[in-house]
């Protein structure tokens, strides 16, 4: 362990600890750590950072962060992990007592899968840039950490055979519903945010623009999954079927209307419709994002590019919504989404 000794102004003498010396690999990062204990001596409002708890940390992430930057399903999922996971074990330690080798013992020894321990570190991680941001830290603690994503079970995606056996079993509108976000890999809050002038029936696309969630609109997941995507002329003629049958027919509608007008509730579609229909097709279990998956799935055993995958995943880098409009749908990507809903199609 390291630490820092001076005389305080009445020549009291004080101590701080640095950290472990693994702490500081090379020798600028101990001085750049000395300097700044140094300036924070120097400068009271400055020293005051030193006694910011990670609860305060929290609070102020949440504040001026999270709530101002994320869609309402995100900050429900990071105000749940602050509430079970990260603050109980956390919540009343000075940010200088949050140390590397501590937070990497306590997430190996949490009784959780890896997924959700990943989960935990990435919000942690970005909870300490934050307090890199308001200048309470120097380093981040997180940044050495490596934490395994690999699930305890392989994800449910579906054969085509399992997805034709789950639609003999559904009724419209739900049946349109799962055809259109497999056929297209959506996330369930941004099939339920389609509105009909989303769609471009002339140049076949569809533009995803928001999302629907916890019955707010909001931007989507990130900046990157703002995108187009391309309509096979069957996804196209479906859609096409549903808005005539539909209530809910004017631009600025939702594609899947409930009988309010607003898109309906997507875990009450799961639980009383979805799965059981999954059970009497003989396929097991399955939630809304198993489509996103199998669409992903088809998409790799099809033999399609990594660049052509994620751009129809959206998960490539970010574009500016300027550019959205005026880029045409490459023949790559849209011959690999005619080849998935063909495959969905025949089962």
């Amino acid at each position: 362990m390291i630490s820092f000794r001076w005389l305080d102004n009445n020549q009291e003498q004080r101590s701080e600890s640095l950290g472990l010396v693994s702490s500081f690999p090379t020798p600028a990062d101990l001085e750049r750590a000395v300097n700044s204990m140094q300036a924070k001596i120097n400068n009271p409002d400055c020293f005051q950072f030193s006694q910011v708890t990670v609860g305060q940390l929290i609070d102020q992430f949440t504040t001026r962060h999270v709530e101002v930057h994320l869609v309402k399903a995100t900050e429900s999922a990071y105000r749940s992990q602050f509430k079970v996971h990260i603050r109980p074990a956390w919540g009343e330690h000075l940010l200088s007592q949050v140390k590397t080798l501590a937070v990497e013992s306590w997430l190996e020894a949490l009784p959780k899968s890896d997924p959700v321990k990943a989960h935990v570190k990435s919000l942690m991680h970005n909870m300490f840039e934050f307090a890199i941001k308001c200048e309470y830290l120097d380093k981040n603690p997180i940044d050495r950490i490596r934490q395994s994503r690999q699930r305890l079970k392989k994800p449910r995606v579906l054969s085509p055979g399992e997805f034709q056996a789950l639609l003999l079993e559904l009724k419209e509108p739900l049946k349109t519903m799962v055809i259109v976000i497999a056929c297209l890999g959506l996330r369930i809050s941004e099939l339920l945010g389609l509105k009909w002038c989303d769609v471009d029936w002339e140049q076949l696309t569809v533009t995803i623009r928001r999302s629907w969630s916890e019955g707010e609109i909001g931007e989507t997941k990130t900046p990157g999954s703002f995108d187009s995507l391309p309509l096979t002329v069957d996804l196209a003629e479906t859609l096409q079927r549903h808005r005539a049958s539909s209530a809910y027919q004017g631009n600025e509608d939702f594609i899947f209307a409930g009988p309010s007008g607003k898109p309906p509730w997507p875990d009450g579609l799961l639980t009383d419709h979805l799965k059981p229909a999954a059970v009497r097709a003989g396929i097991g279990k399955i939630g809304w994002h198993t489509f996103r998956r199998t669409y992903a799935t088809l998409l790799h055993s099809l033999g399609t590019s990594l660049a052509v995958q994620k751009e129809l995943l959206r998960h490539a880098d970010i574009k500016t919504t300027m550019n959205i409009y005026t880029q045409g749908i490459p023949a790559d990507k849209r011959e690999a989404a005619k080849k998935v809903g063909d495959l969905l199609k025949k089962g």
